[in-house]
This record gives structure tokens, sequence and C-alpha cells, in this order.
């Protein structure tokens, strides 16, 4: 038996049966469902995201001299910008309904409490305007928007089985009356128990629930330094947080500082044609995610080639051009990567993997300098084997090929067993 069967087998063996279990869970199964009911929303949105930061400045520009960028940038606001709403709804829909409650009920519920939870003004003092801020709807509410839709969804389902708590109504009342007035009791409970958790971060030292857990992941790293092993924790931590549905934006920024830091203070060097002094930093920094996070352009090529279930080969086909542009929020919440066992160690390796080869490229000598002027400017649409050839040079391509084949091969024996179990089901299902 080669290497790889063995370790697959071994994989098997140890991840399936928790996979398994894991996939029975009430809670886990709804997750997994309300984000994958997002997937029309994230796939669709993708291509004016592509669009509105389109990776060649000609285009780009003409696109801004027009106001179609403009145009473009409100599709998205309206999607992926606030996919904590979407998220939301789903997942609280998908609990009640495997419940055999209202799954709409349970929706509307968690939705409606989101908000309510939600930081309602921008800016302070007297400049304090009644708005929702989009990230609260988007990259920072995702965990609440998890957390809040299974809580509530819980509560929903719990509530209703209380008959003092449903008003029955006269069978001569349309149904779709009796069925929204059913649950009004209950809507008086859940939104109590909100008012009661809004209070408590009213009067705290976060604000709001939202605040108090971007603090909680963000502060303790804001002060981390700008190292190689400090770059590679926080987006090894980052692709940890992904798995749990949480965008790792507010990780990435408490770095991105130090990371512009040294690439201003790099340009003087640059520009006189010396070494420019963070060389390794920048260019671990360029490949510790190879392309979107977690290298899964690997995945979805690999994949495509060796996959055998219609499921994944649709799936791949569908989403292998948003990622070719670094925009992973089809394959995070669609195959998904989230809450996904099997998916785990590769993805959390994978940043590991990528940087640990740019580490190694430097100290060998085989990359010599880098662009601190392009990398500060270059669209983070920008496809990275492209990006590379002109902040580094001819060597960029090749460290991201050699990035591009560890990572296929790190993700291939955790694909079979996905794909296995998807032409197992194809089969059942005739």
């Amino acid at each position: 038996m080669k290497l790889m069967d063995r370790f697959q087998h071994l994989l098997e063996k140890t991840l399936v049966p928790f996979s398994n279990k894991l996939g029975q869970n009430k809670i886990m199964q709804s997750i997994s469902e309300g984000m994958i009911l997002t997937l029309p929303v994230t796939i669709g949105a993708s291509v004016f995201s592509i669009l509105a930061n389109f990776p060649v400045k000609g285009i780009s520009d003409w696109f801004q001299s027009t106001g179609i960028t403009h145009s473009m940038n409100a599709i998205v606001n309206g999607s992926t910008n606030i996919l904590a709403v979407f998220i939301v709804f789903a997942i609280a829909y998908s609990y009640g309904k495997r419940s055999n409650a209202n799954g709409i009920v349970s929706g509307f519920l968690s939705l409606g409490s989101f908000f309510m939870l939600a930081p309602q003004s921008v800016g302070k003092g007297k400049q304090a305007i009644n708005a929702f801020a989009m990230n609260s709807l988007g990259s920072e509410g995702i965990i609440v928007a998890i957390i809040l839709a299974i809580i509530i969804a819980v509560f929903y389902v719990k509530l209703s089985h209380v008959k003092k708590l449903t008003i029955k109504l006269p069978d001569s009342v349309p149904t779709m009356v009796s069925q929204s007035l059913e649950p009004l009791i209950i809507g008086i409970i859940i939104f109590s128990f909100v008012l009661l958790v809004r209070l408590i971060f009213d009067f705290s030292s976060y604000g709001t629930l939202f605040e108090c857990i971007n603090q909680l992941i963000a502060q303790p790293l804001v002060h981390i330094g700008g190292s190689v092993p400090a770059i590679l924790f926080i987006f090894i931590l980052s692709n940890v947080l992904f798995l749990f549905g949480i965008h790792p934006a507010a990780i990435q920024a408490a770095i991105m500082p130090v990371i512009i830091s040294m690439m201003v203070s790099s340009g003087p060097a640059f520009q006189a044609g010396k070494q420019i002094p963070h060389l390794e930093r920048l260019v671990v920094y360029s490949f510790v995610n190879n392309d979107a996070a977690g290298g899964t352009l690997s995945l979805l090529i690999f994949g495509l080639f060796v996959g055998k279930s219609k499921r994944y080969r649709e799936f791949f086909k569908i989403s292998l051009i948003p990622n070719i542009f670094n925009i992973n929020e089809p394959v995070i919440f669609g195959l998904p990567v989230v809450l996904n066992p099997i998916m785990f160690l590769p993805f959390i390796l994978s940043s590991f993997v990528s940087g640990s080869v740019a580490f190694l490229a430097v100290k060998i000598g085989f990359i010599t300098n880098y662009n601190p002027m392009i990398g500060l400017g270059m669209p983070w649409t920008l496809p990275k084997v492209i990006g590379s050839v002109f902040t580094i040079g001819w060597q960029g391509p090749i460290v991201w090929f050699v990035n591009f084949l560890l990572l296929g091969i790190l993700y291939y024996p955790f694909f079979k067993i996905l794909d296995k179990q998807a032409v197992e089901a194809e089969k059942e299902q005739g």
C-alpha cells in the first residue's frame, strides 16, 4: 500500500467517525446548511467584487471615472459585505425546520434579535448618527450571527412546545394569519431576553456584544510584532477562526500597521538599489496565503483532477474563477470548510507550509529583493501568482508554484475522504 493510501486510511479511521458524529448533531447540521443557503449571495456577488476591484489599472480607472465602480460596490455592500445578516436568518431557519417548528418564524426572530443587539450609531458625540455600521453586519458580525441564530432558534423551539405560550385561533381564521399570531407571546419573551442582553452590554465597558467579541479577538494581538513567527501565528490563527465561521479581518488588521510600516521604511533602500531591511518578513507575508485563505486554489484544481463525485466537481467549477481572484467565501461556506472537521488540519497547516517555503526561499538566497512600493498598492483581487512577478520578479511565480503543489498534496488525502463520502451518497440516491 502506498504511503498516501496508508495516511488516507488512517484519516478514515480517526477523522470520519468523529466527522459523522458531529454531522449528526442538529446544531452542526443547521450551521452547515445555513452557510450553504448563503451561496447564491456569495457566488452571485463575487463577480461584481472582482470587477469593482479589477486588477488591471486601465480598466479599473475607467470603471472609477464612469461611476460604474460605485454602482458595483453597492451590489457587494448589499450582499457579501452584510453576509452576517443572511447567515443569522439561514441558520435559525434551518434549525427551526429541522426541529419541526416554523423555520420562517425562527429565522425572523433571530434576525430581529441580531439587529437589536447590533451597534445602532455611527460616529461619536454630536457627530453620531443613527445607522448600522456595515462591518457589524458583515465580517465583524459573523460569529455573533452564528451564536445568536442557534441560541434564539433553540429558545424559540423550546418555547413553542409550551402550549400556554402559543396563541390558538379558530379554524375560521386564515392559516397565514394564525401562523403569524401563534408565536406572539414567544416573541415578546425572546425580545425581552434580548433587551436584557442589550442592557448588560450598554452599561459595560464594551458598549455592545459585537464590540466585546471584536475586542476579545483582536486586542490581544494589536501589540504583536511583525516577526516571521508572529506573521505565521496570526495567519494560522486566522485560518482557525475561519473554520468556525469567524472572518479573520479583525485579526489580520492587528498586524497590518506593522506590515505597512515595514513596506514604507523599505522604500528608500529599494529605490537606492539595495536589499530592503525587512525582506524575510515581507516575502513571508506575501506568500503566507498562497492565494485565498487556506491556499484553497490548490484544493479546487487538484479536486477537479482527482475528484469523482458530481457534487464536488460541479461546485469546484463554479468556485474556481472567484477563488483565482482571492474571493474565498464560496469555498469557506459552500464546501463547506466551516465546521468541517475533515478540513481542519490541512486548512490550518496551509499558511505554515506556504509561509515556511517563502522564508526558506529568502534564506537560501533564491529571493533577494522585494518591491515594497508595488506591494503597498497591490489590489487584493490580483491573483497572487501575477502579483509575485511585480513585487519579486521571476522567482515569485516559482515559489508560488512550489507552494501550489505542496498545498495540493496536503489537501489530497483529506479531500479524497470527502469525495468518497459524496460518491457513496450519490450512489444511495441513485
